[in-house]
């Protein structure tokens, strides 16, 4: 889940939007006026409530000169004018305030997915460039997905992902059954061949990732010991 900085001029009110977020698990934390730039590292996003178009400018004038997060804007008054000049301030989108809970929710959720999958490319072609090159492999875990070469997304059970996850975050080293186990099924004590539910995850997440199984591009088997995510 995110965690959400929200500026407004009622500090002693969320509103529906942000308890709806919260209810969500989603993290919301108030912004002082006071101190609009303390926040920035504690945060995936910032949204304002629009408040007299005057302060609204101000603020947005403040926050993007200091900080990298997106901004989005619940707009009170839907007044296109004004919209147009805080898009040009820096907002990244104007939002109805009338605007569902849920509505909001989704489509937050996916801007700030979209946004943490162009970072990671963007962080993979700084390795390109800096030590040969790599396989285009994000992982976008709010998602429980993966995307290959800059295609589709592919979206994986949590077991799947879990598993990927292990193997991504630990390229090039053997990962053994028992490493699987202790992060898989860590709550259950009483579970028949373990190995066998691994194998059979794997099986699984190759079939949805490889092009060609019986020559798997990404994961590789060590036989005796479990897998590896081939990092070339």
């Amino acid at each position: 889940m995110y965690t959400i900085g929200f500026l407004t001029s009622d500090e002693s009110s969320e509103g529906i939007h942000m308890n709806f977020l919260k209810k969500k698990g989603w993290e919301v934390t108030l912004i002082e006026r006071t101190d609009l730039i303390s926040r920035e590292t504690q945060v995936d996003a910032i949204i304002i409530e629009e408040e007299d178009m005057p302060t609204t400018c101000g603020w947005l004038i403040e926050l993007t000169q200091n900080i990298k997060v997106p901004i989005y804007l619940l707009s009170k008054e839907d007044d296109s004018h004004a919209n147009v000049v805080y898009l040009q301030l820096g907002a990244e989108v104007c939002f109805s305030y009338k605007i569902e809970p849920e509505e909001l929710l989704i489509t937050l959720n996916n801007l700030l997915a979209r946004l943490n999958v162009n970072k990671q490319l963007v962080g993979n072609n700084l390795k390109k460039d800096n030590s040969g090159p790599i396989l285009d492999f994000v992982l976008v875990p709010n998602n429980l997905s993966v995307i290959i070469d800059g295609a589709e997304e592919i979206s994986l059970t949590k077991k799947e992902f879990q598993a990927m996850e292990i193997l991504y975050n630990n390229p090039g080293r053997a990962i053994s059954y028992e490493e699987f186990k202790e992060t898989l099924w860590e709550s259950e004590t009483d579970i028949e061949d373990k190995n066998y539910r691994i194998a059979n995850t794997v099986f699984h997440l190759r079939s949805k990732i490889e092009q060609n199984t019986t020559k798997p591009r990404f994961i590789k088997t060590i036989r005796s010991k479990g897998y590896m995510f081939k990092v070339r």
